[in-house]
């Protein structure tokens, strides 16, 4: 589990700083969150990201929603404005980490002949 101080915004959003850490989930997501010094449950913890990509595609298969979910988590892809300017190339980056695996086995299925 990885922590860290989270800075002034945190210091005013709730009185005192607030640490960052990350967790993974019954699925095998990773979150990143927002807790108090000492916690120690993060899933209790004010989630910071990232946004669950099943709203956007509900028929993705789970296993590639995860794959996703932990590569957005990964490159810190949170907001709409992490994912403009360099971040469009993280967001192409994790979309193509996400699909690797799958394009792997379909082309091993694939006999030389």
């Amino acid at each position: 589990m990885e922590r860290r101080t989270v800075g002034r915004q945190a210091d005013r959003a709730r009185g005192s700083a607030l640490i960052e850490t990350s967790y993974e989930d019954e699925t095998g997501r990773w979150w990143t969150v927002l807790v108090p010094p000492g916690e120690t449950q993060p899933e209790m913890g004010i989630p910071v990201g990232p946004p669950d990509v099943r709203e956007a595609f509900p028929n993705l298969p789970e296993s590639i929603a995860v794959r996703l979910h932990n590569e957005l988590n990964k490159r810190r892809l949170f907001r709409r404005r992490d994912i403009q300017g360099h971040g469009a190339r993280q967001l192409q980056a994790a979309l193509q980490a996400a699909y690797r695996l799958d394009t792997a086995a379909i082309t091993s299925v694939y006999r030389t002949g």
